[in-house]
């Protein structure tokens, strides 16, 4: 279905769009899947014209791709799900002649950068620490499922602990910057750059899992 509302938009005039999607949003698919599955579709078609395949209908371009993410984003979606898609399309856009300053908004580099920095709601030292102290903690016979208990009310109590919401604030915080990094060099901000790149060196230090679920070495 997703695909089809996809279609449709590319028949409709720019500035119509984002308003058009806000009201066709269904009501049995997930804002998240909605978004994700529109993002997909334009980066994705994106990625077919570089590549050189035909496609029989319109494609989509560079600035829709790029605003897929920005409605996105203003919806709620989680920005470490973009940011990937985000550095593809400034690098592809870049790699196509295009200058910094002719890029939209949300695909220059230093914007792109402030937006994963500023969504953080640790500081470098503060996810530093949660991380190793989330790693400390071992696991019991409590954290297991015994025969006959209800899973999905388990993991609805795991999912309201400071313990789960921090480790997937850690996940996304990794994502994040892990995405972020092939443009590092293209911020133009001095002192972004460099706190950029004092988060990604702290980046393993932010695996909250503990050696009980780290797998073999």
């Amino acid at each position: 279905m997703t695909d089809f509302v996809f279609y449709r938009l590319l028949d409709i005039d720019p500035p119509l769009r984002k308003q058009w999607l806000l009201d066709n949003q269904p009501s049995n698919i997930s804002p998240f899947h909605w978004w994700l599955s529109l993002v997909e579709a334009g980066v994705r078609d994106v990625r077919w014209q570089r590549a050189g395949w035909p496609l029989q209908r319109p494609a989509a371009d560079m600035e829709l791709a790029a605003s897929l993410i920005e409605w996105a984003l203003e919806q709620g979606f989680p920005l470490a799900h973009a940011v990937e898609d985000l550095v593809w399309l400034s690098l592809a856009a870049l790699e196509a002649g295009d200058e910094i300053a002719d890029l939209p908004e949300v695909l220059r580099p230093d914007g792109i950068a402030r937006r994963v920095l500023g969504g953080f709601t640790m500081s470098r030292q503060e996810a530093v620490d949660r991380a190793a102290h989330l790693r400390s903690i071992p696991l019991t016979e409590d954290d297991f499922a015994r025969p006959g208990e209800d899973i999905g009310a388990m993991l609805r109590a795991l999912a309201q602990t400071d313990e789960y919401r921090d480790t997937h604030r850690l996940i996304d915080m990794q994502r994040a910057l892990t995405g972020l990094a092939p443009i590092v060099g293209l911020i133009a901000d001095t002192g972004l750059a460099a706190e950029v790149r004092a988060w990604l060196g702290v980046v393993p230090d932010l695996d909250s899992y503990g050696p009980d679920l780290a797998g073999p070495p």
